[in-house]
């Protein structure tokens, strides 16, 4: 069962900016600010896993991966992050490795 969960399509937009708020609608830094962060947070503090499901939703730009997982892993590192998020995709498996190999590396 899953406690926590994120469908970014549902829970935050299907069509997603940017890097930075200042630049235009439903960007990274607004994901992670008003969404991502909390609940990671919530998770964390209840030793749970937080699942994100990435289908639905699109362009997943670099710039926005980077503002709000990149973020998310400089803040409480990669090892703490890679063990709490679990992503659940059928079209996106390339962001994943993305993520995992480019922005968490």
């Amino acid at each position: 069962m899953e406690k926590y969960k994120i469908d970014i399509a549902q829970d935050f937009s299907p069509n997603l900016g940017v890097r930075y708020k200042s630049l235009g609608p439903h960007s990274g830094e607004e994901f992670y600010a008003e969404l991502l962060e909390k609940r990671f947070k919530t998770a964390q503090a209840e030793n749970e896993q937080l699942h994100i499901y990435l289908d639905g939703a699109s362009p997943y730009g670099s710039s926005f991966l980077d503002e709000s997982f990149g973020k998310l892993a400089r803040d409480f590192t990669v090892p703490v992050v890679s063990k709490i998020i679990v992503f659940h995709t059928i079209n996106y498996k390339w962001i994943v490795e993305f993520i995992k190999s480019n922005i968490w590396k």
